[in-house]
């Protein structure tokens, strides 16, 4: 199996972008900190930037979780297809504040370059929504890294 076979396959899909938003957020919240301590304007765009890319990279991730789903579901056992269903429940629960915190930093974008005196503001908002969504995130990681890894897992599904 090549590459090209790999991209057509929705779980693998799932699995190589889904580390864009749990890793992707922290550095992209990391940058917008730095940039509210320093109070430097290009890194204040650049934090929120990253921040709406990242995190409405998980529009696609789960897109194509929803699109693995069956076929991945068939080929576990038991207790694994309780863990993907699980995280399946968890991420439908938080990809919502995953979507609002894109569209909230894409805000927060066209309010800095209309009134800059605005704009540590609204990266102060956006950096405590994006600590929210990385929380959530993280859930969801969680979650998913308990379907196949027995060794991750320290009890059943809640």
């Amino acid at each position: 199996m090549d590459w090209i076979d790999l991209l057509a396959d929705p779980a693998y899909r799932h699995v190589l972008l889904n580390h864009i938003p749990v890793i992707g957020l922290i550095i992209a919240w990391g940058v917008l900190a730095i940039g509210l301590l320093v109070r430097q304007t290009a890194l204040l765009f650049t934090g929120l930037a990253l921040i709406a890319i990242t995190a409405g990279i998980s529009i696609p991730v789960a897109n194509y979780g929803d699109a693995a789903y069956p076929a991945v579901y068939d080929i576990l056992d038991g207790h694994s297809r309780d863990w993907l269903d699980y995280h399946a429940e968890v991420a439908d629960t938080w990809l919502p504040l995953l979507y609002a915190t894109s569209a909230f930093a894409i805000t927060a974008i066209v309010i800095g370059w209309a009134r800059l005196r605005w704009l540590p503001w609204v990266c102060l908002a956006t950096a405590l929504l994006t600590l929210a969504a990385i929380g959530g995130v993280s859930v969801v990681a969680s979650a998913g890294g308990k379907i196949q890894h027995p060794e991750f897992r320290i009890s059943d599904p809640p």
